[in-house]
């Protein structure tokens, strides 16, 4: 029976961590998309083979990985990128028209953007087009932890941001385990 009643607390905790999201609500859908996260994984799925850094297969010779490049005007003079005017935008206008002649990517790529993915793009450029260099290549840089209310418990700065995200959810941290619970959760 005990032993029963060891695990109720595990698996709640087990419940919890599987139901509680670990990450921040997404903001509205008029917001900025983040360029990382949604905009440029689309540009490299569907854009990139033909309008990205290869010189042997770019097409048009547009390239969308760099921000300079897409905001240059063609030699018919469409700008394919102007930041913060989507209905002035010649890759918007592509990749909403229904014209099998104009659509991006086009039908002989058999790919097709989604509405949600249309979508994510236009408020990108609507937002500025902003362009955030790959993660990779950018020098890291020192976090500050989170300020938090209860100034005993953390022992470092990586229970700063654990503790911080338990007042966010309104919990508190166990109490820490004797070393014999420790010795048999290894």
């Amino acid at each position: 029976m005990t032993q029963s009643m060891n695990l109720k607390p595990t698996l709640l905790l087990g419940w919890l961590c599987a139901i509680i999201p670990l990450h921040a609500p997404r903001a509205a859908h008029s917001a900025a998309p983040d360029f990382t996260r949604e905009v440029r994984p689309l540009l490299s799925r569907h854009c990139f083979k033909c309008h990205g850094p290869d010189d042997a297969t770019r097409k048009a010779k547009l390239r969308l990985d760099l921000r300079e490049s897409a905001l240059q005007a063609a030699k018919s003079g469409a700008v394919p990128i102007v930041p913060g005017q989507p209905e002035q935008s010649e890759f918007v206008k592509r990749i909403l028209t229904s014209d099998p002649d104009e659509v991006m990517p086009p039908p002989s790529t058999k790919v097709e953007l989604t509405a949600a993915e249309k979508d994510v793009l236009k408020r990108w450029v609507s937002s500025g087009a902003e362009y955030k260099q790959h993660w990779a290549f950018t020098k890291p840089a020192p976090v500050t932890p989170p300020k938090v209310k209860n100034k005993s418990w953390p022992n470092n700065p990586i229970d700063q941001f654990v503790l911080a995200r338990l007042e966010e959810e309104k919990l508190s941290p166990s109490p820490a385990a004797d070393r014999y619970t420790l010795a048999r959760r290894v």
